[in-house]
């Protein structure tokens, strides 16, 4: 019989998580795992990706006049649904660890995918207590970088030995340079040749730190004209990051703001270096994506980002917040096509043998096999 799991989540929405939760389900053995998804608070536009005729998916709704606790109907549902494992993931979906004790039901995996704060300032008294018993009360924690493991261990005082690290994985067949692409979204654009186009793929929230990006295209407007700069993502800050651009009439043609879209494979091969400004990040899926399109990379020193790229190596690091720095690496680049070219050769070498999507799913499948007795005596029985 296959291993029935649950994976709970605040949303399916776009981001990092859902997407890698996506490709995760996509790739397991069918024949061997079967999926439940559950949305506490809504679906979104990864729900439309899941595979419907091996996934069942469901959405408890939960709106702001609720009540703030979900337990008990977050237990209702697991009883129903009878999973081997249920897995939820990140803050807003961790009140699943103690609704499966109390349905006693399956194994427990707790996985942290990022910070939802935009500072590394202490959480609320209530809240890492909260997270703390869910650590307590899972089979097994796990962060997707060494970065991410350590604060929550320190936060919650919950032994860093005791939680695991699963790097996310990008698909190297989906994510990779084309040169056709490449000249045909250039004309698209109106890009010439020798333009240098900046991109950036991320929600516009205030936690990516976009506005560090345009004050680094200010300082590289005052040395060079034959750039552009491409931002591919929507979100609250929209609005006041074109204020900023709309107050430098010069930007008018040279800062174009896309939106979401269903095109960043193509639209990342008609980049020529990739910047991720971000205050805070766990393992950066556009990132990674980035790498195995072959592209220089240059992101901010926090997080999993250093886990990611080697300084000087598969890519560049600059402090947060530093848009004079920032600004530095990209004139350095602009001006020099062979470094470009040897960091995007060494970013793609870097996400095929550390960051494949191969390794993380055979990662997931080694938890979900391992994680409750009652299925590690099924796959021995199986395997006799």
């Amino acid at each position: 019989m296959p291993i029935r799991i649950m994976h709970v989540v605040d949303t399916l929405g776009k981001g990092g998580l859902e997407n890698s939760l996506v490709n995760l389900i996509e790739r397991l053995d069918p024949n061997h795992f079967e999926h439940t998804v559950c949305a506490i608070r809504g679906l979104g536009a990864n729900a439309g990706r899941l595979p419907r005729e091996r996934v069942r998916v469901m959405c408890l709704a939960k709106k702001d006049t609720d009540s703030a606790i979900q337990v008990a109907k977050l237990a209702r549902t697991i009883r129903d649904i009878r999973p081997d494992v249920v897995h939820s993931r990140n803050w807003g979906a961790i009140e699943a660890v103690v609704a499966g004790r109390w349905a006693r039901r399956g194994g427990l995996i707790h996985s942290e995918h990022g910070l939802d704060s935009n500072t590394p300032a202490k959480e609320p008294k209530r809240r890492t207590w909260f997270r703390r018993l869910a650590f307590e009360l899972a089979d097994r924690v796990l962060t997707v970088s060494y970065q991410l493991r350590d604060v929550h261990a320190a936060r919650t005082g919950f032994a860093a030995r005791k939680i695991s690290v699963i790097h996310n994985g990008v698909d190297s067949q989906k994510f990779r340079s084309d040169a056709e692409t490449r000249a045909r979204v250039r004309q698209e654009l109106g890009l010439s040749d020798d333009e240098f186009c900046i991109g950036c793929v991320g929600n516009l929230f205030p936690v990516k730190d976009h506005m560090t990006l345009l004050h680094a295209a200010a300082g590289l407007a005052a040395s060079s004209n034959a750039w552009r700069l491409l931002m591919i993502g929507e979100g609250p800050e929209r609005t006041r990051l074109e204020d900023f651009v709309n107050g430098h009439a010069e930007w008018k043609s040279r800062v174009r703001f896309l939106g979401s879209s269903h095109r960043v494979t193509e639209l990342l091969n008609a980049m020529d270096v990739y910047v991720l400004p971000s205050l805070m990040e766990g393992i950066s899926n556009s990132l990674l994506e980035a790498m195995a399109t072959g592209l220089p990379v240059i992101a901010t020193h926090t997080g999993g980002n250093p886990e990611v790229v080697v300084d000087g190596e598969s890519g560049l690091l600059f402090p947060v917040g530093d848009a004079r720095r920032l600004t530095d690496q990209l004139l350095a680049l602009g001006e020099r096509k062979d470094q470009r070219a040897q960091l995007g050769q060494q970013a793609l070498r870097r996400v095929r043998e550390e960051f494949s999507l191969d390794a993380m799913v055979r990662h997931y499948e080694q938890l979900y096999e391992s994680v409750t007795p009652a299925v590690a005596s099924r796959m021995a029985v199986a395997q006799a």
